[in-house]
């Protein structure tokens, strides 16, 4: 009782700080929506203000129009009141506002209006690319909290039913007087199961083990073949094709790869161990491939089972990512693997991409490393 409140705790905790920070984001949202309002409210009230100073202006040489018409009728020299009032044709009876004096005050208007029109514009483009960049880490975060679900779901059933099968082909050996056949083949699914639980905490710590300090690789000479073999034999899987796949592996001899043996071990676990369930949930072979290209090593995992949505291919190698909902999911696995794969790879220099023709259509994983000096130079 005591773990079940520890963990209520923990998940409340959680569920409250991500309740906090998008309360948060939310309130800086509203914060700039209200300020946009505000940058628009200034540019129509500025607008207005303008065109007022405009037209008290107007309203000023109007002024000065009718005072020097009568001063005209007064008798006063057409040329003393040109002297006066510069913004005036004055003939011998009539004084009218010069077009030059009129274009003046809407040229005036006009640039304080384009002055306000870009100073409002830029705070507008600032404050709507504040908008976006919110709403991108929105959506990022609520993704994020979605693959993080989706992960605790994938973890709990990954431990849950390799767990249960353990108890029971263990309570069944306990209690019952079995054959020698029998017996084996329980005793061969515990090891399966157990392998199932070896692999998922593996990538629970390898994926611990990358985020907490900067990895280098150890780079040492390794056999791209005896490399695939291991992962095979890891696995629990034989690579002659007499399991319950067809397994073909074709690697080129003495393809020797300058790599750290522990990246690239995880790297080949995960690629066939994805390749084989998917084969067994919707196909029935595994095609591995490896050989020489100029200047760099290619390996292929080909199979032909469950496939996957081509726009999914990027995404695939993204921590937690998993398509779908795990309320709805068959397919094994943490969402953990591929991340491993990219992240490994990467560390090696090389490059990793996912291709399928769709849905059950099957899958090809490509991943390729360059080949150094030290090995060219040591084959030679």
């Amino acid at each position: 009782m005591p773990k079940h409140v520890a963990r209520f705790n923990r998940d409340s905790r959680r569920s409250a700080e991500s309740v906090r920070v998008w309360r948060l984001q939310i309130g800086f949202l509203l914060l700039l929506a209200i300020t946009a309002v505000q940058v628009v409210w200034w540019l129509v009230d500025q607008s207005r203000l303008a065109d007022r100073i405009a037209s008290d202006r107007v309203a000023e040489v109007e002024l000065d129009r009718e005072a020097a018409e009568a001063s005209l009728r007064a008798g006063q020299s057409p040329e003393e009141l040109r002297a006066l009032y510069p913004q005036l044709e004055i003939d011998a009876g009539e004084a009218r506002i010069r077009a030059e004096a009129r274009a003046a005050i809407e040229g005036d208007r006009r640039s304080h209006l384009n002055q306000y029109r870009w100073e409002g514009g830029f705070f507008l483009a600032v404050i709507a690319g504040g908008v976006l960049l919110m709403w991108g880490v929105l959506r990022r975060e609520a993704d994020l909290m979605s693959r993080q679900q989706n992960f605790l779901a994938a973890v709990s059933h990954e431990l849950r039913s390799p767990l249960a099968s353990l108890r029971l082909t263990t309570e069944t050996l306990l209690l019952r007087d079995l054959v020698a056949a029998d017996r084996r083949s329980l005793l061969e699914r515990n090891l399966e199961d157990l392998r199932r639980l070896e692999r998922m905490i593996g990538n629970l710590l390898e994926t611990n083990r990358l985020e907490q300090a900067k990895v280098e690789p150890r780079r040492e000479p390794v056999d791209l073949a005896e490399a695939v073999s291991l992962a095979f034999a890891e696995l629990g899987h034989r690579n002659d094709g007499s399991g319950d796949v067809e397994i073909e592996v074709r690697v080129e001899d003495g393809l020797d790869l300058q790599a750290d043996p522990v990246g690239l071990g995880t790297v080949l676990r995960n690629l066939i161990g994805n390749a084989i369930e998917s084969a067994r949930a919707a196909g029935t072979k595994v095609e591995v491939t490896a050989r020489r290209l100029d200047s760099t090593v290619e390996l292929e995992v080909l199979d032909d089972g469950v496939g996957f949505d081509p726009a999914d291919g990027r995404r695939l190698f993204e921590k937690f990512y998993r398509p779908g909902s795990e309320l709805r999911r068959d397919k094994k696995g943490s969402g953990l693997g591929l991340y491993l794969v990219r992240s490994f790879v990467t560390l090696e220099g090389g490059e990793v991409e996912a291709s399928s023709e769709g849905p059950g259509r099957g899958a090809v994983f490509r991943v390729t490393w360059p080949i150094r000096r030290q090995v060219v130079g040591s084959a030679s």
